[in-house]
C-alpha cells in the first residue's frame, strides 16, 4: 500500500470544526445600543429643577459614557479597531466610576468590558481580552442570580466568547466546562426565543471542537449529530435562510471530519458529499464564501481518499487548492476570530491529502511536489506559531517514506 499521511492534527487543533466558517467563531460583535443603553437624564419637572451639586458629577460622567460608547461603535464599524479600542478603554474607566456611586449601573459596565473584549479580539489582541471578557461573565452571572432570564440571556455572548478565548489559547480543560453551560443556556433559552435555535447548531459545534481537542471524538460526534439534526430542522421551516444552510453545511463538514479522525471513512463521505453542494450553490451567489466551499472541497477530497477513490478525489482537491491559493495571496481569512495562517493552514493541509492521492494514483514525483510544497507552507507559519512545526515534521516523514530514488523532474 502507497505511504498515507497520518491523520491531520494540526497546529491550530481542531479549528476547522465548528460554524459558521468552520472555525471556532461566535459572533463577536458590539453589543447592541439597547443593550449598552447609557440613559440620558430624563427631562426636568415644569419649573426649571435642576440636577442637584450630588447629581452632577453623575450627569456628567453619564454624558461622557454614552460619548466614548458612539465613539467606539463609530470606529469599529468603520474598521478603525485602535480608536475602537482607545473609545471603548475609556468607557470601561467611566462605567467604573459610575458604579462607584451606584452599583445600579452595573449592567453598563459588564456590557462595555464585553465590548472591550471584542475589541482586543479584533485586533489580535486575545490573551489582553481574556480579563474583561470574565469580568463581564462574572457580572452577568451575578446579575443572572437577581434577575432569572434576563440576566441569563445577557451572559450569552461574554460565556461564549470566553469559551473560544480560553480554547485559542490552548486552555480546553478550562473551556470545556464553560461550553457545558453554554449549551444547557441555549437548552433554557432556546425554545423561548426562535432566534436562539440557529445558534444552538453553532454551540453544539462549538463543544464538539473542544471534546476533540480533548481526545473525545465519540462525545464530539453525539454533540455533531444533534447540531445536523437542528440544523436540517431549521432549514425544513425556512429552506430559504442562506444563515441556516451555512449552519447546516459547517456541521456536516465537521461530522465528517470527526468521521475521519475515528477511523469511520465510509460514514465521512456522504455529509462531505452535502456540505460541497450546499456551499458551491451558495458561493455562486456570495463570494465571501468561497473560501469555506475551498474548505469544503478539500474535506471531500479527502473523504474519497481514504475510500480508496483517488480518481474522483483529485478533482476537488485540486479546485480547492487553486481556490485557497487565491485566497491565501489576499491575506488572512476574514475572520472575527484572526487566525495566524490565514488561509495557507487550509492550503498546506489540502497539497498534503493531494500527495497522498498522487501517491495512490501511483504518481510519486507529483506527489513529493505537493508535499515539499506543504512542507515549505507549515515551516513559514511556524516562525509565527511554533505549533506548526509539528505539522512541518509530520510532512518530511511522509516524504522520508517514500521509495528512494523518487525525484522531481528536472
Amino acid at each position: 500500500m502507497s505511504p498515507r499521511p497520518p491523520h491531520r492534527q494540526s497546529a491550530r487543533h481542531v479549528r476547522h470544526l465548528c460554524s459558521p466558517a468552520f472555525g471556532l467563531l461566535a459572533p463577536l460583535c458590539l453589543l447592541p445600543a439597547s443593550a449598552l443603553a447609557v440613559w440620558r437624564l430624563g427631562p426636568s419637572f415644569s419649573g426649571g429643577l435642576q440636577p442637584s451639586a450630588a447629581e452632577a458629577p453623575a450627569a456628567s460622567l453619564l454624558e461622557a459614557a454614552r460619548v466614548a460608547e458612539e465613539q467606539a461603535g463609530a470606529a469599529y464599524g468603520a474598521g478603525r479597531y485602535e480608536d475602537a479600542w482607545r473609545a471603548q478603554q475609556r468607557s470601561v474607566d467611566i462605567h467604573r466610576q459610575l458604579v462607584g456611586q451606584d452599583p445600579s449601573q452595573r449592567p453598563k459596565l459588564a456590557a462595555s468590558l464585553h465590548n472591550l473584549g471584542v475589541v482586543l479580539i479584533r485586533l489580535g489582541r486575545k490573551e489582553e481580552a481574556v480579563a474583561p471578557t470574565e469580568e463581564a461573565l462574572t457580572l452577568y452571572r451575578a446579575m443572572a442570580t437577581a434577575n432569572g432570564r434576563e440576566g441569563s440571556a445577557a451572559m450569552e455572548r461574554p460565556l461564549r466568547n470566553l469559551v473560544l478565548l480560553y480554547f485559542e489559547g490552548n486552555r480546553p480543560q478550562e473551556a470545556l466546562p464553560l461550553a457545558d453551560e453554554l449549551v444547557r443556556l441555549h437548552q433554557t433559552l432556546s425554545p423561548q426565543d426562535p432566534a436562539l435555535q440557529a445558534e444552538q447548531v453553532d454551540v453544539l459545534n462549538l463543544r464538539a471542537s473542544l471534546l476533540v481537542a480533548l481526545n473525545r471524538p465519540q462525545e464530539a460526534l453525539r454533540d455533531l449529530d444533534r447540531a445536523v439534526a437542528q440544523g436540517r430542522r431549521l432549514v425544513e421551516l425556512d429552506p430559504r435562510n442562506p444563515g441556516l444552510q451555512y449552519g447546516l453545511a459547517g456541521s456536516l463538514v465537521n461530522v465528517s471530519q470527526v468521521a475521519d479522525l475515528l477511523g469511520n471513512w465510509g460514514q465521512a463521505l456522504r455529509p462531505a458529499q452535502e456540505a460541497e453542494a450546499l456551499l458551491r450553490q451558495m458561493a455562486r451567489s456570495q463570494p465571501q464564501l468561497i473560501g469555506d466551499w475551498a474548505k469544503a472541497l478539500s474535506r471531500l477530497g479527502r473523504a474519497y481518499a481514504q475510500v480508496g477513490r483517488a480518481n474522483e478525489a483529485q478533482a476537488p482537491l485540486e479546485q480547492s487548492i487553486d481556490l485557497l491559493r487565491l485566497l491565501a495571496r489576499s491575506g488572512p481569512a476574514e475572520t472575527l476570530m484572526v487566525e495566524v495562517g490565514g488561509y495557507r493552514d487550509d492550503l498546506a493541509h489540502t497539497l498534503e491529502t493531494l500527495a497522498m492521492v498522487q501517491q495512490q494514483l501511483n504518481r510519486p514525483q507529483e506527489a513529493r511536489a505537493a508535499a515539499l510544497e506543504a512542507m515549505e507552507l507549515y515551516r513559514a507559519l511556524a516562525t509565527v506559531d511554533p505549533r506548526y512545526g509539528k505539522d512541518m515534521e509530520r510532512t518530511r516523514a511522509w516524504l522520508s517514506s517514500l521509495p528512494q530514488g523518487t525525484l522531481m523532474k528536472p
